[in-house]
């Protein structure tokens, strides 16, 4: 077990600022690469059944798009996931407005939200069994409209098993809204060999939630049976681009598990061997296909968080947890 940390030149020279790029890496030929900017995932190298280690995260073919980043790739999001309508945000007495930069609604947290910030090393532990670091930023009463002086941390534990564990975690110094999440884009196939359309997908969730013109969830759940979205054992992708948005974009519910004992996503690629299973703590997973024109289809995001476009109250001193964990065999 061991970490490495390098300056990531392309956008220290770009944004003008030190950068840096945190390797944890095992014993199993399993690594993660994370960015000091925006607490992006640039790189998880898992082995296939061979053995070969390979990154199944989808990149930018050039790594100065990260400045930008116009599809969160790899990202931590935040103050908020997914969408909130008109930006608007009561808590309490006390209207807040955010800023709209999608459409009709603020998308994960704004044009500057905690993706576009530099992030702080704040400690790195190198164990037998596993290496973990700690990132953090605190993000002051108001920024971006959002309230509260807001102590939040991410920590990634990677564990000589293949298990890596992310954590989200918060103090703030008053009632705010608070939804993260993780924006990681999967492709088992290894250096983005194939599309996804042939992955097979578990998803623990007996409902999701239809959405509107407008990418809004709408309140009602909808069965995943019978349904382009029935996940409920391992089924190929594809079947879920068969709709007007040719694939997903939607909330399901892990509190409606389908069974208690299974993780909330199994995701499974049959030529490389690749598996991933996914352990989440929180109510809802957004599932995105990337059905945009860049790398179409390339990846699958699982974005454990709150319920989309609902307050999502963190109380004044209140601690707020966010738990990924994430297998790979």
């Amino acid at each position: 077990m061991r970490i490495e940390i390098d300056k990531f030149e392309p956008l220290t020279e770009l944004l003008e600022q030190p950068i840096d790029k945190i390797s944890l890496i095992n014993n199993l030929g399993m690594s993660v690469e994370i960015l000091t900017y925006g607490c992006i995932m640039f790189g998880l190298n898992v082995p296939d059944r061979l053995g070969n280690s390979e990154n199944i995260l989808v990149k930018y073919d050039d790594a100065s798009q990260y400045a930008r980043n116009l599809l969160y790739l790899n990202a931590t999001i935040g103050l908020n996931a997914g969408r909130l309508e008109n930006g608007q945000l009561t808590i309490g007495t006390t209207d807040y407005h955010l800023e709209i930069n999608e459409r009709i609604s603020n998308l994960h947290g704004g044009s500057t939200g905690l993706d576009k910030r530099v992030w702080v090393l704040g400690y790195e532990d190198v164990f037998s069994d596993r290496c973990e670091i700690g990132l953090r930023y605190s993000h002051e009463h108001l920024e971006d409209g959002f309230p509260g002086n807001i102590e939040i941390k991410a920590i990634f534990t990677l564990y000589d098993d293949n298990t890596l564990k992310i954590a989200y975690t918060a103090l703030s110094d008053r009632d705010c809204h608070l939804n993260m999440t993780n924006h990681n884009y999967y492709n088992l196939s290894g250096n983005e060999k194939t599309k996804i359309d042939e992955h097979s997908l578990f998803l623990n969730a007996e409902y999701y939630l239809n959405v509107d013109e407008n990418g809004l969830p709408i309140v009602s759940k909808v069965p995943i049976e019978h349904s382009p979205f029935d996940f409920g054992k391992l089924n190929p992708i594809k079947q879920a681009y068969q709709n007007e948005i040719e694939g997903i974009d939607h909330p399901f519910a892990l509190e409606d598990k389908l069974a208690k004992d299974k993780p909330s996503v199994i995701y499974h690629d049959p030529i490389s061997q690749r598996t991933m299973s996914l352990w989440s703590n929180q109510p809802a997973l957004v599932v995105y296909t990337n059905n945009v024109e860049y790398k179409r289809h390339g990846g699958i995001c699982f974005e454990p968080q709150q319920f989309p476009n609902t307050l999502a109250l963190l109380e004044a001193g209140e601690k707020y947890l966010n738990e990924i964990i994430l297998k790979f065999y």
